[in-house]
């Protein structure tokens, strides 16, 4: 794969690109472009612009749709919280999640509980949502479905992703897709999606303080964001500015204050070595590897939280144990960095990584796991 352009991953088996991607060597030169334009003063924010611009089209390529359907906010979960700000809630309204949803797409939902909306919960099934269990909770009240493309928990990717915002827009409900964990790493169709949010600093080899969003045209027209700013309007010095504004068309009326340059710059050179390399390609010439990976661990015993399945394949594999941490502490003794924590071992594989890492990955594991109890792994 890409391996020689990474340092720590030729030091290290590093496996934790679901917390931490790798940067590209090419992202210090990038803030570096930044701080001589910031050094400019004034001047300096045409290029500023410029390469947001850049950036914009750059990302609306990945996720092949319009730039002026993409914008950028400071985090995915600020994303997040201005569609729950941003959507007129009544008593009784119900939205839907899951359990396989990390912090960020659930605090904001669980907060709309004290103005009485129901929050459903779908459990998974063996790792994955299953398409039934979300369509049969979906009802007239329904006002939005929330779900991850990837869990960032099991690994588990979604597949029927059509299908059920489908059977939300029936009812009229917004179709809302996290896709931090897959934007970058998996296949990813924008058909039925209204919102969709994403990290930078993961798969997408960027760096902090970013987050993308992504708003559906025909949403577009009914969604009134819950926050305004002077980047976010038309005209910020009209005439009648004191009694009225008129926002910006598109996403970026999402934008209210400058967005974080700095991560702007290096999230352009980050998608442009992933678009040269190609999403789908990658996918493809790393599922080999991932089953590797899950066939590896079975075989040692362990309870596999990422469920069987290519149609449920991405660049994570998990399993259960209560002493995860531990486990991770040790395996990070042996040169090998994994997520340990929430009762969880995970590995995460981007292209960075190839069938050694795996190999070294199982062969550390392998007398670590030896040393517990034998309930701790399953017969």
């Amino acid at each position: 794969m890409h391996k020689n352009l990474f340092p720590t991953a030729q030091q290290m088996t590093y496996l934790d690109t679901a917390a931490e991607g790798l940067p590209l060597p090419q992202s210090e030169g990038a803030f570096s472009q930044y701080c001589r334009a910031k050094a400019r003063g004034t001047p300096g924010r045409q290029e500023f612009h410029a390469v947001e611009a850049e950036t914009l089209g750059l990302v609306a390529r990945l996720l092949r749709t319009d730039a002026a359907n993409v914008a950028f906010l400071g985090c995915a979960s600020d994303a997040l919280n201005l569609l729950a700000l941003s959507l007129d809630w009544s008593p009784d309204d119900r939205l839907i999640i899951s359990d396989l949803e990390f912090p960020s797409n659930v605090l904001p939902w669980v907060r709309l509980k004290q103005m009485g909306v129901d929050v459903v919960v779908v459990p998974g099934s063996h790792g994955a949502l299953r398409e039934e269990d979300v369509i049969e909770r979906i009802t007239p009240k329904t006002r939005l479905v929330s779900l991850s493309l990837v869990s960032y928990k099991t690994g588990a990717y979604l597949p029927c992703v059509q299908k059920i915002a489908a059977e939300a827009h029936k009812v009229g409900a917004v179709m809302s897709i996290d896709a931090t964990q897959a934007l970058g790493r998996c296949p990813l169709s924008l058909e039925g999606v209204d919102y969709l949010m994403s990290s930078s600093f993961k798969w997408l080899l960027g760096a902090h303080g970013l987050g993308i969003v992504y708003v559906a045209p025909g949403f577009q027209k009914q969604f009134k964001p819950a926050s305004v700013g002077w980047y976010s309007v038309k005209d910020i010095f009209s005439q009648n500015r004191f009694e009225s504004y008129g926002l910006k068309d598109g996403a970026a009326c999402l934008t209210a204050g400058m967005p974080n340059f700095p991560s702007i710059y290096v999230l352009r050179q980050a998608v442009e070595f992933l678009l040269q390399v190609g999403v789908d390609r990658l996918n493809q010439e790393l599922k080999p590897v991932v089953e590797r990976l899950r066939q590896g661990l079975s075989e040692q015993g362990v309870e596999l939280l990422t469920p069987a399945g290519a149609e449920f394949a991405s660049g994570i594999v998990a399993f259960a144990h209560p002493e995860a941490k531990e486990i991770g502490a040790k395996l990070e003794r042996e040169g090998v960095i994994v997520w340990a924590g929430d009762g969880r071992v995970r590995a995460s594989l981007h292209l960075y990584n190839d069938m050694s890492d795996v190999d070294r990955y199982l062969k550390a594991l392998a007398p670590i796991l030896a040393g517990y109890e034998p309930e701790h792994v399953l017969p």
